[in-house]
């Protein structure tokens, strides 16, 4: 009769564990494939943000896309506002340089880092994987694969 429950209690509890295991990996493969849904719908270089959305303060999004020349500061006149006392109005600009991106620290209060290290007033080449430090924000720069 012992051996009857302990069985019983054995396969219970083996159950419990690959139940345990298939949620976790259920819940990886859903943060993944949300991850990839897209949040930027077009073929331009896009900024992705490093931080925890709901650690900061103010809304930011996921993801801004970057388009042939924008401006990036907590100021109502750039192309991309993002609220974050850290950013000057103007903080940031991001240009088309040829087939590549380059970023432009716009004299900015609290700097810009690109790859931890300070960038100044000249244009700075990126490449997708570049960690890019504005404010208490860091977002990784990325630009598209496009199918030919």
């Amino acid at each position: 009769m012992y051996e009857f429950f302990a069985n019983i209690i054995k396969y219970l509890f083996v159950t419990a564990i690959y139940f345990f295991m298939f949620s976790i990996i259920r819940l990886i493969y859903l943060d993944i494939r949300r991850s990839r849904m897209g949040t930027v719908k077009d073929d331009n270089p896009y900024l992705k943000l490093l931080n925890r959305i709901n650690d900061l303060p103010f809304r930011v999004q996921e993801s801004y896309s970057i388009k042939d020349k924008y401006t990036l500061g907590r100021g109502a006149n750039t192309s991309i506002t993002i609220p974050d006392p850290f950013l000057s109005t103007i903080h940031v600009q991001f240009l088309k340089e040829g087939d590549g991106w380059a970023i432009i620290d716009n004299e900015s209060t609290n700097g810009t880092e690109v790859n931890g290290e300070q960038i100044g007033g000249e244009p700075c080449a990126l490449k997708t994987g570049d960690l890019i430090k504005l404010g208490q924000l860091n977002f990784i720069f990325v630009e598209p694969i496009l199918d030919e």
